[in-house]
């Protein structure tokens, strides 16, 4: 026995503009059928490249009479008391390759008014019925919009090794294992009931059983690319696409593998898409993309922020609370690797719960019971200060050992001194005539030999107490953001931390840290620190304030006195 809930799901959604939409959930009954065929109607009519509706409403009307219908997952939504939306479940196979059968659930169709779409009703059914669907403890298997479903943890069937009936695989069939392993093991070919399948003429008869409506007009697809490049075009032709509405059956990931289509091309069909009020299609680095591929179903996200092609969002799914950190650039994906190397070494971090090839997952540390995030008041907090050295003691400790043991290509911040890197901050900072620059090229040879002679270890490279992490005792404290970690030496570390301190701070984190620097190190960062930061900052668009005290000591001689200070100095190792 199947037991679902039957009391009504209330939800209220904000919309733009500040008004809220009070939706409510609730099962089918019989005196709603024909309001929802009609609604089904209006909501595929003009949809794909059909001008009417290509059978949805005849399905709807078939599927509830056919032992395959789940009645416990029919539902439908109103809108401040409107019948605005509907979502229908049946049973389907999937057949193995000895034969086996094995019994998941597909929806559809999905239908939602024109007048209520882009404003969570369709969201609301699929969570809800989702939600009863878990009960069930089957997986969901469908045939849908494959930059629409994504969002509720819907993968491309063919990543379960599951195709269609006739073998084939596109990212239109998807599947979500309602609970891990639900798909574990199972492949073969997908099969829903013949009921899908629609007779033209008997959609015809049955459409005559409504009020007649004009066919719609399909955009073409020459109003997308009208203001898009050539090769745009092309590519749509090369797949014999005629109307904007087609571009729905295809994933954002399948346009890319066509010809003439790359992520930029993608990016300028997507604004293109939206001028037009159509769906966008999902780039690679989505986050509904990367929720997906790591399993997390159903999720509720929310962007923090986005900068410098990287995006973090908080995540909330079946009552746990995550952080989603997505990398766009290949370079900025190292904090992937960076976590399971700390991880490797057993230096304390937020644990990675998940990750794909260009994204993370963390826990949210504001949900936890046991730790925060930092705030300003612990830079002078002396308890939090030793916690902090202990945790930096560590990563140095342990880090030596591992880059005797490892020949990675490590980030390492003094990569950035090149001559061509120093050219442009002469450049962009308008100092090309200052005495420096000369000194450097003359000597530059035997600066990058002191640099490669430095003693290294591991270093965090990016302390600010918006990345520090307390126990909620003050007991531990710990760093998060890894995308800088690499290797360095330990007085650049410690002075990145204890200039951030108040001076008892700083004075408890020596105190506890311990350990006593090499002096060479000391006056390789005197010099070298401000001419990388001026490095980072001139690469930037906008010069940043952080790096007006560089610029400064640029200006004033500092940085060309503690050059020659350390050329001169015989405190290096041969």
């Amino acid at each position: 026995m199947v037991l679902c809930s039957v009391q009504p799901w209330l939800q209220q959604l904000r919309l733009t503009g500040g008004s809220t939409l009070r939706i409510t959930i609730r099962r089918e009954q019989p005196k709603d059928y024909r309001a929802v065929e009609e609604l089904t109607r209006e909501a595929f009519w003009g949809s794909m490249d059909h001008r009417t509706c290509d059978g949805e409403h005849l399905l709807v009307h078939k599927l509830r009479k056919q032992p395959c219908f789940v009645p416990e997952l029919d539902f439908v939504a109103e809108a401040e008391g409107q019948l605005a939306g509907h979502i229908i479940y049946s049973r389907a196979r999937v057949i193995t390759a000895a034969g086996d059968e094995i019994e998941v659930l597909t929806f559809g169709p999905l239908s939602v008014l024109p007048e209520y779409k882009k404003k969570g009703v369709g969201s609301a059914l699929m969570r809800h019925s989702i939600t009863e669907a878990k009960i069930l403890g089957y997986a969901i298997i469908i045939y849908g919009h494959p930059d629409y479903y994504p969002r509720f943890g819907f993968r491309p069937a063919s990543a379960f090794g599951i195709t269609s009936q006739d073998g084939r695989s596109f990212d239109a069939l998807m599947a979500l294992p309602l609970y891990d392993g639900a798909l574990g093991g199972v492949t073969g070919r997908f099969v829903c009931d013949e009921v899908y399948n629609m007779d033209p003429q008997a959609v015809e008869e049955f459409d005559q059983t409504f009020p007649a409506k004009e066919p719609a007009v399909l955009p073409p697809i020459t109003l997308l690319t009208a203001k898009l490049p050539e090769r745009i075009l092309r590519a749509f032709q090369r797949q014999e696409i005629k109307y904007v509405s087609q571009l729905q059956r295809y994933s954002g990931a399948e346009m890319l593998r066509w010809e003439g289509i790359d992520e930029p091309a993608l990016v300028q069909i997507n604004a293109a898409l939206k001028e037009m009020g159509q769906p966008k299609k999902l780039l690679p680095t989505s986050c509904f993309l990367q929720l997906a591929e790591m399993g997390v179903r159903m999720p509720i996200v929310h962007k923090i922020r986005e900068k410098a092609g990287i995006a973090v969002y908080k995540v909330q799914s079946e009552g746990k609370h995550c952080v989603l950190k997505v990398f766009e650039k290949a370079a900025d994906r190292r904090e992937i690797d960076n976590y399971k190397i700390l991880a490797s070494l057993g230096i304390p971090t937020l644990p990675m719960l998940k990750h794909t090839a260009c994204a993370l997952l963390l826990p949210d540390v504001e949900n936890s019971p046991e730790y925060r995030l930092g705030c300003e008041e612990d830079l002078a907090d002396l308890k939090v200060a030793s916690a902090l050295a202990r945790w930096y003691r560590k990563l140095h400790g342990k880090g030596r050992a591992y880059l005797r043991q490892t020949d990675l290509a490590l980030y390492d911040e003094t990569d950035k001194i090149t001559l061509a890197n120093l050219d442009m901050v002469a450049h962009k900072t308008n100092t090309v005539a200052n005495p420096l620059w000369q000194i450097i090229r003359q000597h530059f040879a035997e600066i990058r030999r002191r640099i490669a002679a430095l003693p290294r270890t591991l270093t965090y490279n990016d302390f600010y107490w918006t990345n520090l992490v307390v126990a909620r005792d003050r007991s531990e404290a710990m760093m998060l953001d890894f995308n800088l970690l690499g290797k360095g030496y330990v007085y650049g570390d410690l002075h990145n931390v204890t200039s951030a301190l108040s001076p008892e701070a700083a004075a408890a984190f020596r105190r506890e840290y311990g350990q006593v620097f090499r002096e060479e190190e000391k006056e390789a960062h005197e010099c070298l620190s401000p001419l990388v930061g001026l490095i980072v900052a001139c690469e930037r668009e906008s010069f940043p304030q952080w790096a007006l005290p560089a610029l400064e000591e640029l200006k004033n001689g500092a940085v060309q006195e503690n050059l020659i200070q350390w050329l001169n100095s015989q405190n290096w190792l041969p």
